[in-house]
């Protein structure tokens, strides 16, 4: 199984440092899919379709465009491992994922970066808390202790203080991104937050997803639910009818430049 350890930087966040050990440039993985046919996102005529079949290059930030929306997300749970794909296979690092099982599955799970909606934060715990809820090994040490408070900074969530269900739903989306960001994943799979708040909060959480990308190089696929999302990554792939419909590159500037030219204007 490929290494899901450290992330390589390529720019610091404004006014910080990294918040890993730099070791190189766009660590992230590469991802084949050939085929797949998603469970419970197409109808009985789309069960025909020749299924997605995509290559992502590692570092690449994807955005997936679907009809029906919900095929977006299974084929995010199918690379997350979360789900097994109805026929097809899902290779990332050269993992055959959609094989995996027991420890070896479990291991997977726990290495990537997952950010939704379905999994929210647990109102028992503290902000800081939520980060560490699923620390690596089982285990808190003073490293990755650490690393929570730099990924809180990198975020915009360090300020944050009491119950976290009290908190805004932005300020909770920051705090479930460093939580994804954690384990240094050289793949972070995200829900579009566009689908569930306002536009203005939507477009913050999106820079900061953006910027972590951009700092950190990991592959990012994106079930973005509007085109005014999509547009932020490097590639927007249109699914309908359980297959690709459309493959573009939306912008040759890196995601740092794009999500600074979006704020402006």
């Amino acid at each position: 199984m490929g290494h899901y350890g450290l992330v390589a930087g390529t720019q610091p966040p404004p006014g910080g440092e990294p918040v890993a050990p730099v070791t190189g440039r766009f660590a992230g993985v590469p991802i084949e899919l050939s085929g797949v046919v998603c469970r419970g996102a197409v109808t009985a005529n789309d069960v025909a379709a020749e299924g997605i079949t995509l290559s992502v290059p590692p570092g690449q930030s994807v955005a997936l465009l679907s009809r029906p929306p919900d095929l977006a997300t299974c084929l995010l749970d199918a690379v997350a491992g979360l789900s097994r794909p109805r026929s097809g296979r899902v290779w990332v690092d050269g993992v055959l994922v959609d094989r995996l099982g027991g420890a070896d599955l479990d291991r997977y799970r726990a290495a990537r970066g997952l950010v939704s909606e379905r999994f929210p934060l647990l109102p028992s715990l503290s902000v800081t808390g939520n980060v560490l809820a699923l620390p690596m090994a089982g285990r808190v040490d003073g490293l990755t202790r650490e690393r929570a408070a730099r990924l809180l900074e990198l975020t915009g969530a360090a300020r944050l203080t009491g119950p976290v269900a009290r908190l805004p739903a932005e300020d909770q989306w920051r705090i479930m991104i460093a939580r994804a960001l954690l384990p240094a994943p050289r793949l972070v799979l995200a829900e579009d937050p566009m689908s569930f708040l306002d536009p203005r909060a939507a477009g913050r959480i999106l820079d900061v997803l953006m910027d972590a990308h951009a700092t950190l190089g990991f592959t990012l696929l994106l079930a973005a639910g509007r085109l005014a999302s999509a547009v932020r990554c490097h590639r927007q792939v249109s699914l309908a009818n359980g297959t690709v419909v459309e493959d573009v590159i939306t912008s040759g500037d890196d995601a740092w430049t794009r999500s600074r030219i979006d704020r402006i204007g």
